[in-house]
């Protein structure tokens, strides 16, 4: 070890240039896997975490699969014996409203086995029972601090939800299920609604057996159920998924993908510093020499090259784990909100992952210039050690398929990059259906338990929008309940008076729920393509009405005229709505979404969803700058009231968050193996430019002019690029439909993809060779002729 690290310091340039290039590709091996050991692979912080399932349905006829029950379904599989506890949860971010304030933060309603099954203690008080339903409530302790000063503090103080007091009896430490949870109010045990159309409650449970013997129990209860309501679970299955799948399972294929990535920039890096060792073999062919002479055989020659590189690796993953920690925060930001975000950190298995590949590499990196720089006799050896200092056509080939190596994998990673930013070039070049830019959205909660209270903030909201719209900078002013890319979203079946019997079991066309205020479609630059908007007509005791979608208005209505026809919805009421206009198809989830069917109701005729909204303000300013000037006049409206304000345009930037992230790390692996290449070519290239002076002297001699010699050495490098670069096309080709499943908004990969990976290898490639070639295109004849 102690002669390894005297070689390296003998040769610091060497070293720097070495060690530089290890800790690129090693940190950022080093930064993703700490992503994917936090999200993926780190155990889960509950006690016996593999005991703990989420109950799914899927449908046996289509393959669909949903994450949630029906709470008729769910009171039947309560009773499997296979289940030692089960508990329902429903919820999200709500306004609370506490003594003096109110506030946006995750509330969710379960029944008291929810915190057996997750083994919870309570840090103070105690968990709430069944008799307390709907009075008691568990907070988390970082919301106790933020509202009553100490975990201690907060029992036995109350919150308000919906106008309903809850009382605090416990608080837990550092549990948060699900994501951003900090309140769980007691629920009752039977779901409120038994029916087993609607799909309204997630479910975690504990298994008391194994997973196979919990999945028979589940299919025997699907069995019954099919027989007993065929109309409604016939084709139904419940299944038992793990938590952490159910949790991570969408992320996997993308860290995945990320990782793979990363790698093969790892790998360039490995043959890069392949490279450099290579290019040091001639002056150390009479150390090498030496000590075959005394006695040193080749096991033990290639055993000490192995230790000098381990020593290199070693450092380079140390200089890797110092740049992963320095970048962890940056990365985090870029991230999508995934899973387990808040458990990703540079741990101790991350080092071990560090440690493996930094031994790995020093391995890949360094045993074929070690095999090659001690292959051949003594005697060979001196002679490579001679005054040219030539290589040899062996290692020269070598080197060159080195580099050739790295421009594949340049090639691969530059085409996946390309593919991956033209697909976020189509989202953001998507069609909407609405306009994002302006708009300020402003969550907004208003308490409320008795019918007539809900209409009174019906009314409520009228008046606010009017007076947001008074305030300088707002153009309009309106509200909704399922805002484009937004947190609240509904979705059912919905009848056509006259073609569908409405009975149980009938199949019934699906549409999207909304609920609007009049203004809303103007606001929100959503065109009206027929019939009128909302209005002020359109209240709960008058005839309800409805408005629909271009591809509703196709899917059930085909060349009819819709206005004046009836449909109905499993929204809240049974009622008939008369089809008074057609509106322009959007984009709902996200950009990359395909426009679906929605149906769009007055948000006065359906009150009891209409105390939290989104009210959307169009703005002459920037949305933000508007912000606080909207919040304070809320407060002074209504001091009760819980709001979050965001822009539009944000809420869309998040909605294609994951594809981003995989697009932009995606290009920076790009980019790094570009880097690689261009060090490795210039590597080769001034090699060969050394080895070939004489040679250059003597053409020039003969009449060859600098042009000709310019030519020669970027004819070499291009040889070079077009070898790898058939190479990488071929692995594109193999890696094409991996690829295409990581890509939003396109459904293959463009073919402008190849067209940027060629270039940008072949700018880089002849960008290198320039210089040497440059210095070869100027040698003096004479004195290349006289060496």
């Amino acid at each position: 070890m102690g002669g390894a690290i005297r070689t390296l310091r003998r040769n610091p340039g060497f070293a720097l240039v070495a060690i530089f290039t290890l800790a690129l590709g090693i940190g950022a091996n080093t930064a993703i896997f700490s992503v994917v050991h936090g999200v993926l692979l780190r155990p889960m912080e509950f006690r016996d975490p593999d005991g703990i399932v989420q109950l799914v349905t899927k449908f046996q006829d289509t393959g669909r699969v949903t994450p949630r029950m029906t709470g008729g379904d769910l009171t039947d599989v309560r009773e499997s014996p296979a289940l030692e506890a089960v508990s329902l949860y429903f919820g999200g971010e709500m306004g609370v409203q506490l003594r003096d304030s109110a506030e946006f933060t995750g509330v969710v309603f379960v029944n008291p086995e929810f915190f057996s099954i997750f083994r919870l203690a309570p840090a103070h008080g105690r968990f709430f029972t069944q008799d307390e339903h709907g009075r008691a409530a568990v907070v988390s302790a970082s919301f106790a601090r933020r509202h009553f000063g100490s975990a201690p503090e907060a029992i036995g103080r109350s919150i308000s939800v919906e106008m309903m007091p809850r009382e605090i009896v416990g608080v837990v430490d550092e549990f948060r299920f699900p994501r951003q949870s900090e309140i769980w109010i007691c629920a009752p045990r039977r779901a409120a609604n038994a029916n087993r159309s609607s799909f309204n409650y997630s479910v975690v449970a504990r298994l008391k057996s194994g997973m196979g013997e919990t999945q028979q129990a589940l299919d025997a209860v699907s069995a019954r159920l099919a027989t007993e309501f065929p109309a409604t679970n016939r084709d139904k299955k419940f299944q038992a998924v793990s938590l952490r799948e159910q949790l991570t399972g969408p992320v996997r294929t993308m860290l995945a993908f990320l990782l793979g990535s990363v790698a093969l920039v790892l790998l360039a890096a490995c043959a890069n510093v392949a490279n450099l060792l290579l290019a040091r073999m001639p002056g150390r062919a009479r150390e090498i020499a030496v000590r075959s002479a005394l006695g040193a055989d080749r096991r033990r020659l290639v055993r000490q090259m192995l230790v000098e590189t381990s020593v290199l690796g070693l450092i380079g993953g140390v200089c890797g784990v110092f740049l992963a920690w320095i970048s962890l925060d940056a990365l985090l930001a870029l991230a999508p909100n995934l899973p387990r975000m808040q458990e990703v950190r540079i741990s101790q298995p991350v080092l071990w992952f560090t440690l493996a590949v930094s031994l790995l590499s020093s391995i890949l990196f360094g045993l074929t210039p070690a095999l090659a720089g001690t292959r051949g006799n003594i005697v060979d050896a001196l002679k490579q050690a001679g005054a040219r200092g030539s290589i040899g056509a062996p290692k020269r080939q070598l080197r060159r398929a080195l580099v050739i190596v790295e421009i594949a994998l340049a090639v691969l990673l530059s085409y996946a990059a390309g593919a991956l930013f033209r697909s976020m070039m189509a989202l953001h070049d998507a069609e909407l259906g609405y306009r994002a830019d302006h708009v300020l959205v402003m969550y907004a909660h208003a308490p409320a338990r008795e019918l007539k209270e809900y209409v009174g903030v019906t009314r409520m909201f009228d008046s606010l929008y009017a007076a947001l719209q008074d305030l300088p900078g707002v153009q309009r002013a309106a509200g909704a309940m399922g805002l484009p890319t937004g947190q609240y979203s509904s979705n059912g079946g919905y009848a056509v008076e006259g073609v569908h019997r409405g009975v149980e079991g009938e199949e019934m066309p699906q549409a999207g729920f909304r609920l609007a205020s009049p203004n809303y479609f103007s606001t929100m630059g959503i065109p009206l393509l027929r019939g009128r908007d909302f209005d002020n007509r359109d209240q709960y005791s008058s005839p309800f009405v409805a408005i629909i979608s271009q591809t509703l208005a196709r899917q059930s209505f085909a060349r009819k005229d819709p206005i004046g026809k009836r449909i109905r919805c499993g929204l809240d009421s049974p009622q008939w709505m008369t089809v008074i206009g057609v509106v322009g198809d959007v984009r709902q989830a996200s950009p990359a979404a395909k426009p679906d069917a929605e149906l769009y109701m007055p948000l006065a005729q359906h009150p009891y969803h209409a105390n939290e909204q989104q009210v959307v303000l169009r703005t002459s300013v920037h949305p933000s700058a508007l912000a606080e000037v909207v919040r304070a006049k809320v407060r002074e409206m209504h001091p009760s009231m819980a709001v979050k304000l965001v822009t539009m345009q944000s809420m869309v930037d998040n909605s294609i968050a994951v594809p981003r992230f995989r697009a932009t790390l995606t290009g920076l692996f790009a980019g790094m193996a570009l880097l690689l290449v261009l060090a490795g070519v210039y590597g080769v290239m001034s090699c060969l430019a050394q080895e070939r002076r004489v040679e250059a002297g003597l053409r020039m001699a003969l009449g060859a002019s600098p042009v000709d010699i310019l030519r020669m050495m970027l004819a070499e490098s291009a040889s070079l690029a077009v070898a790898g670069a058939a190479i990488g096309v071929l692995l594109c080709f193999f890696a094409r439909r991996l690829l295409e499943s990581q890509m939003a908004g396109l459904t293959s990969a463009p073919p402008l993809a190849y067209v940027f990976a060629l270039a940008a290898v072949f700018a880089v490639t002849l960008l290198a060779a320039f210089a040497p070639a440059w210095r070869a295109a100027r040698t003096d004849p004479a004195r290349a002729l006289a060496q």
